[in-house]
């Protein structure tokens, strides 16, 4: 079973969250692999973005953010990002509405550190200007919700997919940044490192393919394969790339 949500964090559906802790395991992730059978939680690892911990690290240089300010890590899965910056000494909040998520990156290293929050990145639970930075992490991204949130001069921090062919491509996502008054202050282009990262999960999925057919079932195998070729195939094609981003908030 996944551990309870700590009491300490808010329920946005009105819950009472319960009170027993499972005992601490070598590993909280391990715990929560056991718990979620998904390719993403399976093989991307408790950083769970493309570039991990470095594009933590290169967005964290660029964000402004010192010591004693507040960010927001949203859709934090098990709050890498927001962990990492608790140990820079920023007063980090991670958000997200799966609750055994939060209660997972709570126990984990340097969880103690951090505010975690459920609820949803659509309709944050945080007043005007709360924030000196908001990240999404390869996560759901809802610019006006985060700029609402987000003081003057403050930072969004993104690791994310953009479409790059005649949709819109990365011209258009940096534009509607800018009708909500942003400027684009530092991109670092991802889109290799991504496609290889889903090429090496769909290259695990097929070479471990009992252990996965044992773990999701025959259908549900088959469907996360399938979820992995097609970015794959999307990224091979042009389609898709990724990105680090910063905009600073006029």
């Amino acid at each position: 079973m996944p551990a309870a949500l700590p009491a300490s964090i808010p329920d946005p559906l009105g819950h009472t969250p319960a009170r027993r802790r499972i005992a601490l395991v070598s590993s909280v992730y391990d715990e929560l692999v056991e718990a979620y059978p998904a390719w993403w939680v399976d093989l991307l690892g408790e950083q769970n973005h493309v570039g991990g911990i470095e594009s933590t690290k290169w967005l964290f240089a660029r964000s402004g953010l010192h010591p004693g300010d507040r960010a927001l890590d949203a859709g934090a899965f098990v709050g890498g990002a927001a962990r990492f910056l608790a140990s820079e000494g920023v007063r980090a909040v991670a958000l997200d509405l799966g609750r055994d998520f939060l209660a997972a990156g709570h126990r984990m290293d340097g969880g103690a550190s951090v505010d975690w929050v459920a609820g949803l990145t659509q309709r944050l639970p945080f007043s005007e200007d709360a924030f000196r930075s908001a990240w999404c992490m390869d996560s759901y991204i809802a610019p006006r919700e985060l700029s609402r949130v987000l003081q003057p001069g403050g930072t969004i921090c993104l690791c994310c997919e953009v479409p790059v062919d005649s949709r819109g491509g990365v011209e258009a996502f940096i534009e509607e940044w800018r009708e909500l008054g942003f400027d684009l202050t530092a991109h670092k282009q991802l889109s290799l490192e991504a496609t290889q990262a889903w090429r090496a999960a769909e290259t695990e999925l097929v070479r471990r393919r009992p252990h996965f057919q044992e773990r999701y079932g025959q259908r549900g195998y088959i469907a996360q394969l399938d979820m992995v070729t097609d970015l794959v195939q999307a990224y091979e094609r042009g389609e898709l790339g990724h990105g680090l981003f910063v905009f600073t908030k006029g």
